[in-house]
C-alpha cells in the first residue's frame, strides 16, 4: 500500500498493490500495522457493503455527528465511482475543501476519510458495489448528511444526477444549519 496525502488534511487515498499471475490477482486491503506506521489511528469495527444499479446515481453527503463522528475506508469493488470528501471540522485548516477520485477495481485505489468529514459518490457506471469499513458502530441517531448541489460547496459531479434518494433530496443546505 501507498498512502497519498490529500492535500493538507489527515484523508488519505490509498494506492493498493496488485500481485498478478495466471489465476489472477491479490490484494492486501487493511492491515492494522501498516495504518499504525503512516500515522492513521483507525480500527474497523463493522463492514458495509453498497449496491447502485444506475450509472450517475448520487449517495451522499452523508456523515455522522459527534460524539460518534465517524472515520472510514471506502473501496469500490465492480464498477466505477466518482468518490468525494469534504472537510466538515470546525478547527480544521482544511474545513470546506472537496477532495475526489476515482474509485473502482482497476484503479487500485481505496480512501480513508478521517471522522468530521462528509462523504459521498456519484456512479460512473451500472451496477456498482462499494465496501466501507467503519471505525465505529453506526448510531442512527447521529446520522446527518447535506444536499449533494450545496452552493456552499460546489460539488463538480461528472454526470448529470440520474437518481437520488428522497432522504439525500431533502438534505438542508450548510448555509441553513449550524454546521458552517
Amino acid at each position: 500500500m501507498r498512502f497519498v496525502q490529500l492535500g493538507q488534511s489527515d484523508a488519505r487515498l490509498i494506492e493498493l498493490t496488485v500481485r498478478a499471475d495466471e489465476r489472477g490477482s491479490f490484494t492486501r486491503t487493511w492491515c492494522a500495522k501498516t495504518f499504525a506506521a503512516e500515522g492513521i489511528d483507525f480500527q474497523p469495527v463493522q463492514g458495509n457493503s453498497s449496491v447502485t444499479r444506475v450509472r450517475g446515481t448520487v449517495r451522499g453527503m452523508h456523515f455522522q455527528r459527534a460524539p460518534k463522528a465517524d472515520a472510514k475506508i471506502v473501496r469500490c469493488t465492480a464498477g466505477l465511482i466518482h468518490d468525494v470528501i469534504v472537510d466538515l471540522r470546525p478547527a480544521s485548516p482544511t474545513r470546506g475543501e472537496v477532495y475526489a477520485w476515482e474509485l473502482g477495481p482497476a484503479t487500485g485505489r481505496m480512501l480513508y476519510i478521517p471522522a468530521g468529514f462528509a462523504h459521498g459518490f456519484q456512479t460512473l457506471t451500472d451496477d456498482v458495489t462499494v465496501e466501507y469499513l467503519m471505525g465505529i458502530d453506526y448510531a442512527e441517531e447521529l446520522s446527518d448528511g447535506f444536499r449533494h448541489d450545496d452552493p456552499m460547496i460546489n460539488i463538480k459531479w461528472p454526470e448529470p444526477v440520474t437518481v437520488l434518494s428522497a432522504k439525500d433530496a431533502a438534505w438542508p443546505l450548510l448555509a441553513e444549519r449550524r454546521l458552517w
